[in-house]
């Protein structure tokens, strides 16, 4: 548990985890990760989560500039940055769920391993002034090998937006504790690797030299396991309902505009910092 967080045993080789990206992780439409179509309210949905997130980039003064992404996924926040003005760059093992959902900005992504990739950034003299790594420290082989050198591109007004899934956390705790769920099925090699949760992502990007400015949560989709008519751990016949509840919940938040919006997603993750 290097610097606070969990990670899997043994770990798969750069090779394994190479070929797991490009030929079964989008492709395949891995379970609870990414889908070949979505509906309006979903779609709505991401793009109101990476505006969230724009707009938090956007308070600490990165609004404009060279935008690196690391893990572009389905280009839902490449497509967003790119028409707020950044000049965009994104890089990830596969192009497919870029192609799949935002094909106008393929040709902004470079496919490869993330850390041979930032190394050659590092080589041609590339910084960057919005870095940002959406659910990806739980993927890669080596966190603190990717973060090194996203300190090497950066400049001293440069701004990082790091995301990762509350795992571990004392929610989950508490699930496991009551009996709500029958595993820990938040475990979930090879996609997720490394877990963290508020604490210890806090204290890992510290120890890499960071500054926290921010922090915000999203909806906990698993407060639904704590009512027995929605609880999908258990039954996972649930687990459709809860996430168009989610969805819905989360649209409706969002009405009275993205200021408020961000506050409420603030005083949400302060409940993650109480003793």
């Amino acid at each position: 548990m290097p610097s606070g967080y969990y990670s899997a045993s043994p770990l798969p080789s750069t090779e394994e985890l190479a070929e797991f990206y490009s030929s079964v992780y989008y492709q395949e439409s891995v379970p609870s990760t990414y889908q070949s179509s979505y509906p309006e309210d979903e779609l709505e949905q991401k793009r109101l989560r990476v505006n969230l997130l724009l707009h938090a980039i956007a308070e600490q003064g990165g609004n404009n500039g060279r935008f690196l992404e690391v893990g572009c996924g389905e280009g839902f926040l490449l497509d967003a940055a790119s028409k707020s003005g950044y000049d965009i760059q994104g890089i990830d093992f596969s192009i497919h769920g870029v192609q799949q959902f935002h094909p106008n900005v393929t040709n902004k992504v470079i496919t490869g391993d993330a850390l041979e990739l930032l190394d050659k950034f590092i080589d041609q003299g590339k910084g960057v002034d919005v870095c940002v790594l959406q659910n990806v420290l739980e993927h890669v082989i080596d966190p603190v090998g990717l973060l090194t050198r996203i300190k090497a591109l950066l400049n001293k007004s440069s701004v990082v937006a790091i995301s990762v899934p509350n795992d571990y956390s004392r929610l989950q705790d508490k699930v496991m504790e009551l009996g709500l769920s029958k595993d820990e099925y938040w475990f979930s090699p090879p996609q997720h690797l490394h877990y963290f949760n508020v604490d210890s992502v806090q204290k890992f990007v510290t120890s890499m030299g960071f500054k926290m400015v921010d922090a915000f949560g999203d909806f906990p989709i698993e407060l639904f396991l704590f009512h027995e008519g929605s609880n999908y751990a258990l039954d996972r016949s649930k687990g459709s309902g809860a996430h168009r509840a989610r969805i819905t919940l989360d649209l409706l938040l969002a009405e009275r505009g993205m200021a408020p919006y961000h506050k409420f997603w603030m005083a949400r993750l302060l409940f993650e910092f109480l003793p």
